[in-house]
């Protein structure tokens, strides 16, 4: 054989290839190196601008977690610059992967409510890019009368309602938009309705607190159950007006809602709520017990 043919299938090998080198330990102590998540507020500083951050693959959730951070500390002012900030990118920007803006949309409107910035609040509320969310027609309800739309607070009560039957609550903020347009409006009307409606909104939040089958041999939620209720009778005793003065004026046919005082809400809600109140549709509860966490 040739000196090629002595290795091993020919292959030239040099001893200095066999040779074991020392494992070297890397000293973990001394590395400078410090996890994101363990510093506080990692996400507020960055060189880059807005929209770039938002179109980083991570980037919308560093925006998020500024967002909430600021939220959380009350600081509404930044929260609800970085809030529409987030919406504005969402929106327009294809090259943003963002899904949908509706959690962002709710701190929005917190912050602006907050912050008293009725323009924006209105702006954000008649957005209709949400309009099918059971949940944030109960947000609407609550903010609408702040920017005087009290026709689409009742709108939504109305909607919220049909979708959840036993939410005692959205009868006591129909009792609350009938009484803030009520004080809001500076006319005199012969059949004025709007207290008797507030009332009967408020009977009706009684009455389907009460049907409903709370776990009261729990002390926790007896004392919220009982809180709850003193308060709502405090309301309904301190409304003036009469549920049934309302239905006999509905009963005599032909009534004229610019005499009472319900021009400006639509007149197919205030029949539902006739229609709701003469025939007591509600669910009964005999084998559920309602959760603590909906007192």
């Amino acid at each position: 054989m040739s000196d090629q043919e002595d290795g091993l299938f020919g292959f030239d090998f040099d001893e200095q290839d066999f040779v074991t080198k020392q494992p070297t330990k890397v000293q973990v102590d001394k590395i400078d190196y410090e996890a994101k998540i363990e510093t506080d507020g990692w996400f507020l500083h960055s060189d880059k601008s807005f929209d770039d951050i938002m179109l980083e693959q991570h980037g919308p959730n560093q925006i998020k977690s500024i967002i909430d951070y600021h939220y959380l500390y009350k600081r509404y002012e930044p929260a609800l610059t970085a809030a529409l900030g987030f919406i504005r990118v969402a929106t327009t920007n294809k090259a943003c992967k963002v899904n949908g803006t509706k959690e962002i949309s709710e701190i929005a409107m917190h912050c602006a409510a907050k912050l008293n910035r009725l323009d924006i609040l209105k702006e954000l509320l008649n957005n209709k890019s949400h309009t099918q969310d059971t949940g944030l027609y109960l947000l609407r309800i609550k903010f609408f009368p702040l920017v005087g739309q009290y026709t689409e607070a009742m709108d939504a009560c109305i909607t919220y309602h049909k979708e959840r039957k036993l939410d005692y609550r959205v009868w006591s903020h129909m009792a609350n938009i009938f009484l803030g347009s009520l004080e809001r409006d500076t006319r005199t009307h012969e059949n004025e309705m709007r207290r008797h409606l507030a009332k009967l909104s408020l009977v009706r939040a009684i009455h389907i607190y009460t049907i409903s089958r709370w776990n009261t041999q729990v002390d926790f939620v007896k004392q919220r159950f009982q809180a709850e209720l003193h308060l709502l009778q405090a309301r309904l005793e301190a409304t003036e007006g009469e549920a049934d003065t309302f239905v006999d004026w509905i009963a005599q046919g032909h009534p004229k809602r610019e005499e009472a005082g319900l021009d400006e809400f639509n007149w197919q809600d205030i029949i539902w709520i006739y229609k709701d109140w003469a025939l007591r549709q509600d669910l009964d509860l005999d084998d559920q017990v309602k959760a603590v966490k909906d007192l």
